[in-house]
């Protein structure tokens, strides 16, 4: 089946080092990212990472690898294990974000990616498009709260 991209942007008053440093780092990323309670790994290419993670009422693990990452412009993650039950109904799934100085400012996308597995996971597309909008607009929130709580004299230090 065909892959499904789903993208949200946001634009944050902020230069890219600042943005890049609050998800590059595991343990900055854990604290604003908001279904996300804990990382253990680290966030270079081929790092494997574990996440404690809650969705809705549901706690539960994933481990993900770095499978993209280019320093300030884009990390990315193939989720290799899911306990909340998603990555059964899907392959190849991806998630991440990607980063673009616009006038002084950084947009930032998350975005995820994967094929569905079958004909019914197929005809629920547009509920769980609605679903990973809602999340990753969160996640971006989540981001934009930490750019606007990081002090002044923190942007002038790249962090």
């Amino acid at each position: 089946m065909s892959e499904v991209r789903i993208a949200d942007v946001l634009q944050l008053d902020a230069p890219i080092e600042i943005v890049w440093s609050l998800i590059a780092d595991p343990v900055a990323h854990a604290r604003w990212h908001p279904f996300v309670s804990a990382i253990a790994g680290g966030h270079e290419l081929e790092d494997l990472r574990s996440c404690t993670v809650r969705v809705g009422r549901k706690e539960g693990t994933t481990k993900e690898r770095c499978v993209e990452r280019d320093d300030g412009a884009r990390i990315v993650w193939a989720i290799e294990e899911d306990s909340t039950g998603f990555g059964s109904m899907v392959s190849g799934w991806c998630s991440g974000f990607a980063l673009a100085e616009h006038d002084g400012a950084t947009l930032v996308t998350a975005e995820s990616r994967f094929r569905p597995s079958n004909l019914l996971v197929r005809a629920m597309l547009p509920l769980i498009r609605r679903k990973f909008h809602r999340t990753q607009q969160s996640i971006l929130r989540g981001l934009q709260d930490a750019v606007e709580g990081v002090p002044v004299e923190d942007f002038s230090r790249g962090g």
